[in-house]
Formats: C-alpha cells, sequence, structure tokens
C-alpha cells in the first residue's frame, strides 16, 4: 500500500499546522490483517514546558485518531478511546529521536531501536477515506521549539509487521550511528545552543572539527562620542528562531534588530547557566562593530549551591576558553542569587576580568548584592557594590532607579561613566518613566547624567505585535524613531460601510476576535472614511493601511485591490494610492480587470502609505475584491487583519537622536539593506525562491542605515521626505529601502549615510544600486565630506542596468584628507516638481588598499571548490536529501560577507560559516552540481553560472540501508 510522506519543519510556540489540509488515504481499501504505521523524527530545541503535544491525526469529521504527547520521560498514544503510555528515555536536546509506531493487535513502540509493546484495546474501523494531519500544539500551554520531521503514515500487511520491525530496528541503529559519524563530517544540527548544567561546563571541550563557528571578525566601527550603548537581547528566553545556523525553516516573522549602528554592546540572554550566543548573532554584531557578550547567570533561591559550584577557579580559564573558541566578546555576569564568600566572589571576578581582557574581551557585573554578597539590587552605583565594579570596571545597573539613585551613580562613576550602564526597561517594570513608548524620559536623564545606557528587552516591539511585521515594523518606529502611531480603526467595531454589493454579495467571517470579508462573483466594493482632525492634530504625516488578502478555492486567483484616497475640505481628492500601483496618484483610485492585483493560496500583507498635506480633512479606505469562478455564493478575495494608522514624527520621542551612530573606521561601507526574511530572494535584481518555500537567514541580515529618522537633510527644501522599509523588491536579499517625496524644480536633498573616520589609501571606489530613479530627470550623486569640512560631490563615472536595475558606479581620486561623512544626493534636474518614489538596493565604498588585500587573499571566485574540506549528499528517510559542506576558507574569511550555495542554477541558501547544511533536499540520483558564490563584504563576486561547480556522482551519495 501507498507511504504517505510528510514534512512539518519548525514548530513553536504553540503554533498548530494542518499539514496539508486534508490527505486523502485510500482506508476504505484496508482489510482486518491491515496494520497502521506512524513514523517521525523528534529534534528538541527547547521544553519550556512539561506536555509537548506533537502530532494530532484526526478523521475529516474531526474525530480523534492518534495524538502523541511528549510528558518528562513519557510518550503516551491516545489512539482512540484508549491511552498507552511507554517509559522513554529522557529527550536530550538537540538530538534526533526517530520514532516507529504499528498499531495492529498490539500497539508497539520503537525508540533508540528499543522495542515496546502493549495490548491494543481497540481495533480501528474507519468509514472516512480523508484524514487530517495535524503538527504542533494546540495552545501556547504545550509550546516548544523544535523540529517534528520526516512524518510517515503506512499501511502493510499482518505478515509483514515483523520484518517491519527488524528492519526499523536496524534502520534506528544505522540512523544514530550515522548521526555521529558521516564519513569525516559530524552530524550538524542546524542549533546554536547554551551550556545548562555545571556538568556540561565541566565535560565542554573545544573542538573545531564538528563545531559550527561565526567567521565575521569584529569591524572597526566604533563610538567617537561619549555615552555608549548596551542592548540586552531577552526575548522570551532567549534561542529562538536565531539558534538556527543555516536559515529557519518555518514560515515565521522573525525578529530583527535595526540599530546596530548605534549600539556598542549586546548582550545575548538567556536563563540558562553560561549562555553562549548564537552564531548569527555573534555575526552580525561583529560586522556592525558591536561587541556581543554571552551571559553567565544563577537565579532563585534553589540555585544558590549552583553559584557555589560555579564559583571555583578552575571555571575561570574554561569560560574564557569558551569566549576565545565561539568567537564573543566576553560576560555580563548575573548572579541573583546570596553569595556566600564575598572574598571568593571578589576574586573570580576580578580573575574572569583580567583573563577576559589578555584576549580583547570584557566582563560585565550586574547589579544585584549588596557589600556582604546579599541578593539586593541597588538600582545605581554606591559604597554597597562599588568593589563589584571595581574587580571588573563594567557595570550594569538594575531598571529601578529614580532621579537620586541617578545622582548617585553619576557621582560615584567618576571618570569611569563610559563604563557604568544605567538600565532602562522597555517593558516597564517598575521603570522612571513608565518604559515602553516612553522610554525617552528615561534615556533623557541618562544622558544629562553622562553615563552609558543599557536597554533591556527591546524585542517588546516584536512580541506584542500578534505576530505582524507590518505591526513590528510600526512599533520599532515609534519606539525608536519617535514616530507618533495613531489608530484609525477600530476591528471590533462594523466601520466599513458597502458601497457594492455585487455578486451574493460581502459575506463577513467571525473567528477569535478576528473578521474575514469574503467577496463574490461581481466586483463587491467597501470603504470607510475617517476626519483626520478629529483623531490627531499633527499635520503633515503618514496615513498607513496595512491588510492581508488571499483567494478563495479551488481557483484562487481572485482580483483584489486595497487602497488609499486622501480629500480635502470641498470633498475633492487630493491624492490616492492603491495595492496594483503602488504609485501616488492625484486622483481617485479607478480599477477594472486589467487594474487589479491577483490573489493566490496564501496571506499576502500589503501595506500602503501615503503623505497627508496640510488640506487634508477625509480618509478613506477602500478594498475591492471579485471571484475568478463566477460561482454563486463567496468564492472571491478574502480581506482580513486590517490595520488604518497616521504617523507623524516626534523628534523628542527620537531615541536615535539622543543616542547617535557610531563612526566607522575602516573599508569598505557596504550594506543591501537586507532584513533577510521573506516570500522571495533576490540575486542581482533577479527573483528566487528557496527550495523551502521561505527565506529566513538571520545571518544574512545586513541593514544600515544609520540615520532613519526622517534624518533626510534638505536643502531648500521642506522636510516632507520620508524612508521605509521595502520588501516587494531587492537588490541582493528579500528587501531594500524605499524613498518617498517631492522634489521641487532644480532643488536635490542629502541623506547621511555613514558617519566615518578614516584616512583613504588610493582612490575610493564606490556604487549604489538604484531602481525607479528616471536619470532623466533625477541625478544621484555621492557626497563626501572631508577633514576640511568641505563637501563634494561626484558623479556616476558609468551607469550599468540589470534586471531593472540600475547600478551607479564612482571612482573617486585620492583628495589626500581623512574621510568624515558619506551621503547620497537625490537632484531635480527636469523642469517640473518631481514625485521621488525610488528603491535603493545596496551601496558599496571601498579604497585601492581593500582592493590589495583582495589580490592579497588570491580570492578564487571563478573555482571556489578549493574552499570546500568536504561535502557529502546523506539520504533521508522520507527520499529527500541532506547536503553537508565543511569549509576551510583560510585568508578569504576576514573578506567574506557570504557563500551563496546552488544546485546548478537553483539556489538553496546562504552561509557564514565554517559548516553549511540544507536539510532534505531534492535529488534526481543522479549528480549534483553544487556551486559556491563567493559575496565578499565588499558586495564583489562574480555570476553564479560563471562558477566551476564541485560534481556529487550517484555513487557518492550516502544511502540509507
Amino acid at each position: 500500500m501507498s507511504n504517505y510522506f510528510l514534512n512539518s519543519g519548525l514548530k513553536r510556540d504553540g503554533q498548530l499546522q494542518l499539514v496539508p489540509e486534508h490527505v486523502k488515504l485510500n482506508l476504505t481499501q484496508l482489510t482486518p490483517s491491515s496494520v497502521g504505521i506512524v513514523q517521525f523524527q523528534l529534534i528538541l530545541a527547547e521544553q519550556e514546558q512539561n506536555i509537548i503535544e506533537l502530532i494530532d491525526i484526526q478523521d475529516n469529521l474531526g474525530n480523534a485518531l492518534i495524538k502523541i504527547t511528549l510528558k518528562e520521560r513519557e510518550l503516551i498514544i491516545q489512539y482512540l478511546d484508549n491511552t498507552y503510555k511507554f517509559p522513554i528515555q529522557q529527550i536530550i536536546l538537540y538530538k534526533l529521536y526517530p520514532i516507529f509506531i504499528s498499531l495492529y493487535d498490539e500497539i508497539s513502540l520503537i525508540t533508540n531501536f528499543t522495542v515496546q509493546s502493549q495490548k491494543l484495546q481497540q481495533r480501528f474501523s474507519y468509514t472516512s477515506n480523508k484524514v487530517g494531519i495535524l503538527l504542533g500544539s494546540r495552545s501556547h500551554l504545550n509550546a516548544f521549539t523544535g523540529i517534528t520531521r520526516n512524518l510517515q503514515i503506512r499501511f502493510v500487511n499482518e505478515n509483514e509487521l515483523k520484518k517491519q520491525i527488524e528492519d526499523e530496528i536496524k534502520l534506528q541503529k544505522q540512523i544514530l550511528n550515522d548521526l555521529n559519524d558521516i564519513g569525516q563530517i559530524k552530524y550538524k544540527l542546524p542549533f546554536s545552543k547554551p551550556l545548562q548544567s555545571i556538568e556540561e561546563l565541566d565535560n565542554w571541550k573545544p573542538n573545531e572539527e564538528y563545531t559550527i563557528l561565526p567567521i565575521q571578525q569584529l569591524k572597526k566601527i566604533n563610538r567617537t562620542t561619549n555615552q555608549p550603548l548596551l542592548v540586552c537581547h531577552d526575548m522570551q528566553g532567549g534561542y529562538k528562531e536565531d539558534i538556527w545556523c543555516f536559515g529557519n525553516p518555518l514560515r515565521q516573522n522573525s525578529y530583527r534588530f535595526y540599530y546596530m549602528t548605534h549600539c556598542d554592546i549586546f548582550v545575548y540572554f538567556s536563563h540558562t547557566l553560561i549562555t553562549i550566543p548564537s552564531v548569527p548573532y555573534i555575526n552580525i554584531c561583529h560586522q556592525f562593530g558591536t561587541k556581543i557578550l554571552g551571559t553567565i547567570i544563577t537565579e532563585g533561591d534553589d540555585n544558590k549551591q549552583l553559584t557555589n559550584q560555579l564559583l571555583n577557579m578552575k571555571y575561570v580559564d574554561k569560560l574564557v576558553q569558551i569566549c576565545k573558541f565561539y568567537k564573543f566578546d566576553g560576560y555580563l555576569l548575573n548572579i541573583e542569587t546570596n553569595v556566600d564568600n564575598v572574598d571568593l566572589f571578589l576574586q573570580f571576578i576580578k580573575e574572569l576580568s583580567d583573563k577576559l581582557q589578555e584576549i580583547g574581551a570584557l566582563l560585565m557585573y550586574y547589579d544585584s548584592h549588596n557589600a556582604e554578597g546579599i541578593l539586593k539590587w541597588q538600582s545605581e552605583l554606591n559604597q554597597d557594590n562599588m568593589k563589584y565594579f571595581q574587580a571588573c570596571n563594567y557595570f550594569f545597573s538594575d531598571y529601578h532607579w529614580n532621579l537620586d539613585k541617578l545622582s548617585n551613580t553619576q557621582k560615584n562613576a567618576g571618570d569611569q561613566k563610559n563604563n557604568v550602564f544605567v538600565g532602562i526597561d522597555i517593558w516597564g517594570r517598575g521603570q522612571y518613566g513608565g518604559g515602553q513608548f516612553d522610554s525617552y524620559i528615561a534615556l533623557k536623564e541618562i544622558k544629562k547624567a553622562q553615563l552609558g545606557t543599557a536597554i533591556f528587552g527591546q524585542a517588546w516591539t516584536y512580541e506584542t505585535a500578534n505576530d505582524s511585521r507590518s505591526q513590528f515594523i510600526q512599533n520599532d518606529n515609534s519606539l525608536w524613531q519617535g514616530k507618533n502611531t495613531v489608530s484609525l480603526f477600530d476591528k471590533h467595531k462594523n466601520q466599513w460601510v458597502i458601497t457594492s454589493n455585487g455578486g451574493s454579495g460581502w459575506k463577513i467571517v467571525q473567528e477569535n476576535g478576528d473578521e474575514t470579508a469574503i467577496s463574490s462573483f461581481d466586483w463587491c466594493i467597501r470603504t470607510y472614511t475617517i476626519q483626520l482632525n478629529l483623531v490627531s492634530s499633527n499635520k503633515g504625516g503618514i496615513i498607513q493601511f496595512n491588510a492581508r488578502v488571499k483567494g478563495t478555492g479551488p481557483k484562487y486567483d481572485d482580483l483584489y485591490l486595497i487602497g488609499i484616497e486622501l480629500y480635502d475640505r470641498q470633498n475633492k481628492c487630493i491624492a490616492s494610492i492603491d495595492s496594483f500601483s503602488t504609485k501616488v496618484n492625484k486622483r481617485e483610485i479607478q480599477f477594472n480587470a486589467d487594474y487589479v492585483n491577483v490573489a493566490d493560496d496564501k496571506w499576502r500583507e500589503h501595506t500602503l502609505s501615503i503623505k497627508t498635506t496640510d488640506d487634508t480633512l477625509y480618509v478613506k479606505f477602500i478594498e475591492v475584491g471579485k471571484d475568478v469562478e463566477h460561482w454563486a455564493g463567496n468564492y472571491g478575495a478574502q480581506f482580513t487583519g486590517e490595520s488604518m494608522v497616521y504617523i507623524s514624527y516626534d523628534c523628542n520621542k527620537d531615541l536615535l537622536r539622543m543616542l547617535k551612530p557610531k563612526t566607522y573606521q575602516e573599508f569598505p561601507l557596504q550594506t543591501y539593506f537586507n532584513n533577510a526574511v521573506g516570500e522571495a530572494y533576490f540575486i542581482d535584481g533577479q527573483k528566487f525562491t528557496h527550495y523551502k518555500g521561505y527565506y529566513d537567514n538571520l545571518n544574512d541580515f545586513d541593514y544600515s542605515l544609520c540615520y532613519p529618522t526622517k534624518k533626510i537633510i534638505s536643502q531648500e527644501i521642506q522636510d516632507n521626505w520620508e524612508s521605509s522599509i521595502n520588501f516587494n523588491d531587492a537588490w541582493n536579499g528579500s528587501s531594500c529601502i524605499k524613498i518617498k517625496g517631492d522634489l521641487q524644480v532644480q532643488k536635490s536633498f542629502l541623506i547621511k549615510l555613514f558617519k566615518t573616520r578614516i584616512d583613504p589609501q588610493g582612490n575610493i571606489n564606490a556604487s549604489i544600486n538604484m531602481k525607479n530613479f528616471d536619470k532623466k530627470i533625477l541625478q544621484l550623486s555621492l557626497v563626501l565630506k572631508y577633514s576640511d569640512k568641505v563637501l563634494q560631490t561626484f558623479k556616476p563615472t558609468k551607469i550599468l542596468t540589470n534586471k531593472g536595475w540600475n547600478v551607479a558606479q564612482y571612482v573617486i581620486l585620492d583628495q589626500g584628507k581623512a574621510l568624515k561623512s558619506v551621503y547620497l544626493k537625490i537632484e531635480n534636474i527636469s523642469q517640473q516638481q518631481q514625485a521621488v518614489d525610488g528603491l535603493i538596493g545596496g551601496l558599496a565604498i571601498y579604497d585601492d588598499r581593500y582592493n590589495e588585500q583582495i589580490k592579497f587573499a588570491n580570492v578564487d571566485f571563478k573555482d571556489p571548490t578549493k574552499y570546500i574540506k568536504n561535502i557529502q549528499l546523506k539520504e533521508s528517510v522520507t527520499n529527500l536529501y541532506d547536503l553537508y559542506i565543511q569549509l576551510e576558507l583560510g585568508e578569504l574569511g576576514p573578506l567574506l560577507k557570504t557563500i551563496r550555495v546552488f544546485n546548478d542554477k537553483q539556489w538553496i541558501g546562504n552561509v557564514r560559516s565554517n559548516y553549511a547544511y540544507f536539510p532534505e533536499f531534492p535529488f534526481d540520483g543522479k549528480e549534483m552540481f553544487v556551486r559556491l558564490q563567493i559575496i565578499l563584504n565588499n558586495g564583489n563576486h562574480i555570476k553564479a553560472e560563471s562558477v566551476l561547480p564541485y560534481i556529487l556522482y550517484s555513487d557518492q551519495v550516502v544511502r540509507l540501508p
């Protein structure tokens, strides 16, 4: 009989996934002698609860068939009306467990090649030929992070069962043996992980041969002013989607921190004994010149003994060794238990700090004790905790301070104010000023005191965004950039006005408090209008409209449009924007069958933005949908998740304006403005799709915009511009920046890109990747400010065109002066006012010295197979294959931005470490052409098709028995 293979990928945070919606199994063809087999592999990266729901199989009526749950050391199988409990070995995180369950007269479980059986109380008798398979848990109470993969549902005859069990035992032995050693390459789970116990710390040994390590060295991007910024990243306990060294396999809105350009120290925080920062965050921090710290933590009354065990001088060298091996920059020491022996504690701090400094790292003490070692947060630097600070020279103050305590900290810090960081809890728990969007109140006082700032829990903007990327970005902009956001729409009120009820009319469905509107077989139109001056007195802000849209089956390519119209006091439309054109027009929205979007079977999120004028009084939001099947009923485009907001800027709440960006002190200066998450991945302007269907690789994140907050320096024009993240197009990666505004005749404006302190060696080479800037109308130039403070403008020496993008190239002769700032200038060279709506997909600036470094490293773009130490393609249980590549980069390492990996012409992912791992990869069984495209950190590369491949032949593939 048939086998049914399903792959679920990563499951986390209680998200229940139906894979697929209905699986048609020919159950009506089963005979009384048929044996049911359920088989899958389990990997846990984190276990937050004692009970974890793994798999739930139901018939098409919702009746439970099989439910599999993990409870500590028990695997619980609920089959029909009965429950069977099997003891199992303790699940070790990050280790793969193959699980095999057969159902006949007995229910048998095989895991770790051990067989357990129990008498089956009830035989199956199915009347339906449809089965729904749900993977993951139904609620946050049963959340976990990990993989439930390679799920199979099979049916065999009774006389085959014995052989099936024997073969499974052999297979599990083989798999577990392979996991320990595959040729010369160890099985590499794509996880970064902590050390969770003293035993793990005792047993830790450096083994570079079998460890995934970051490649990015710490760049020289330092603060040239006082008052540094520390960001303590405690997001849901740490080790979430950032644990994946080669890309997150789950389709989700992963968190991104956009302000590394302002951050001096980034603390990777979790509630485990020794927090080793994840590989992606080490790479990201170092590319932005940010030091990244791990955490040493003990907390709670039950862990006082753990503290006593840890404060042993034998662990000092090991902690230093761990820091050096994994290439991070020190630790935050967060001991939140009583300390019995204060002298020993001080000795431990001093010795660990001194030895970390020898390797260029640091130790920072978190304010948690009084002079006697009693757990007591001081929320200031005082005589009670001064000795802990003096032992390591870095101090992180607790958040519950007031102005008197802040004044004490300022006095006691003396001339070490830059080493004392005063905490701001963004969640606002006991925080002066209240935290959250009022965190600027605390920051102003810290800046007055001339102390360092420690921002804790900055991912609050993400955790409170209800899994919406647009809401997260909106929250983030409000917190960091002072963009006030006023909601214009209440989803719990019926505020839409139906202006056209074509076909069967709109159908409104309510589910879990959310409304979904489904259109019909003729045009359905609904609108919502707001009077702007009733919700905000601020003028000149941005109207933003977010909505999610998808089609309705069986044909999902339904037609739709969403839009915004602005009206003046005479009720005349003065501007509009819609999802089809995405451009601002000075008329009402007009649509027909050729001027609409086409839906598919996935929810697509749209974000429209339009700038208001002083004349704007009314704002109208529009949704239009139609079914392509022309069926009676509601089978048209579906709309949900609407959000309408008004965004205005308040410079007093702009954290970035107070914090200031760091100064770049070496070439190259390069970014693709890549968020590294989204539906598509672009390579030199060409759109690719990841073989897993979604691209999410934190390692590739390089979004570098030092002055995002309306920091567009205008010349003789009003400051009516905005820059934003654009996910619909890119030059390299998943995103770019969009610049919008109006530019008067013969006027220009500057965007400050980088603050620098560099002495160029020889000529400067530069390039800017741009789209939708008509070179007959708009001219883009580089403006450089040198040490003499004179702004010099340089026009492109050459403009190339590729995939609709223009690549402006610049050669700037040696000026013999230090470079202080870099600007982008956009100038209207036409004879009429122009609306600018363009994309910047990347830029690179470097000097002749960097070119010499490339030559010295003898970078081989054409034949990068020389950097492959080992490569292997191994068959997985699902007839798919896992690809492993072990790299030896040598002199290339310090120059490398990333390596793109292709299966011939198909892009499959990127790698930024000494290993590459791509799981469950299709292979035709013949040969595989593996191409490695080297991307240097100035953006230099050659086309992938010009790269010589490493050929893997069929007889080299490691196959399962």
